[in-house]
């Protein structure tokens, strides 16, 4: 057998840096980043940060996911716009990083609610980046809220008692990492055995000047996500931004 691999009742098991990986099922990906780090913004102004780079660029359809014939694009996003320690932040995956390789350069001002804010210091940074079911727990924070519910499971969810809110939400949280497996082109070996335990409290925000119920706070679960990436529902605008802590 080799090294750092064992035989057990549930299959093989490797260390791939310092995580047991379940079937040695895991997924690099790659991932850009730009920041624009001379402007600040407020969260709230994410859909103005991505209106006005939709407006620039209406051919990309990556950026706005908008289609012809008043369709949406419904796939997990490939652009991904964000607001993280007070400055905007664009991320991207897959196909949507050859869009930004285009668009990178030629950004030279942001103009948010009519006032312009030019770019003098900006970055681009690719890495790989791993994804995967594992053995041990891992914990995360959201770094925007969360937007779990819509509005069949929202009447769902107030029907119940505190506990069973949790339980239920937690459920609805390993569902959101299946979808994220899936627009990551990842299969998760072993559902059955993916397990999440959240610690949040409900927020309200507004969203299309609808006031939404979203969720803050941390959960572990025993699967890998990229620092990030946003999982739930509108995470084109940052919704349900992750980061790992500890």
């Amino acid at each position: 057998m080799a090294a750092g691999v064992r035989e057990g009742g549930e299959g093989k098991c490797k260390m791939v840096n310092g995580e047991m990986v379940i079937h040695g099922q895991i997924k690099k990906i790659d991932r850009m980043i730009i920041r624009f780090d001379d402007i600040r913004l407020r969260p709230f102004d994410i859909p103005k940060f991505r209106g006005y780079l939709a407006n620039k660029y209406p051919d990309y359809t990556l950026i706005h996911n908008h289609l012809s014939d008043n369709k949406y694009r419904y796939a997990y996003p490939s652009i991904q716009f964000k607001i993280i320690d007070g400055r905007p932040v664009i991320v991207g995956i897959g196909d949507g990083i050859e869009v930004l390789k285009h668009v990178f350069l030629d950004i030279e001002e942001l103009d948010i609610n009519s006032r312009i804010h030019h770019v003098d210091e900006k970055s681009i940074a690719l890495d790989s980046v791993e994804i995967g079911q594992v053995r041990n727990r891992i914990d995360y924070c959201f770094l925007w809220p969360w937007m779990a519910l819509n509005s069949d499971n929202y009447r769902e969810y107030r029907r119940l008692q505190w506990h069973d809110q949790r339980r239920f939400l937690e459920t609805i949280l390993s569902r959101n990492l299946k979808s994220l497996s899936k627009g990551l082109d990842y299969f998760i070996p072993d559902f059955d055995r993916l397990h999440v335990q959240a610690d949040l409290k409900p927020v309200a925000r507004n969203f299309k000047n609808i006031k939404m119920v979203c969720f803050e706070g941390t959960f572990s679960t025993n699967f890998i996500i990229p620092d990030y990436l946003g999982i739930g529902k509108q995470t084109a605008r940052g919704f349900g931004t992750v980061k790992r802590i500890g």
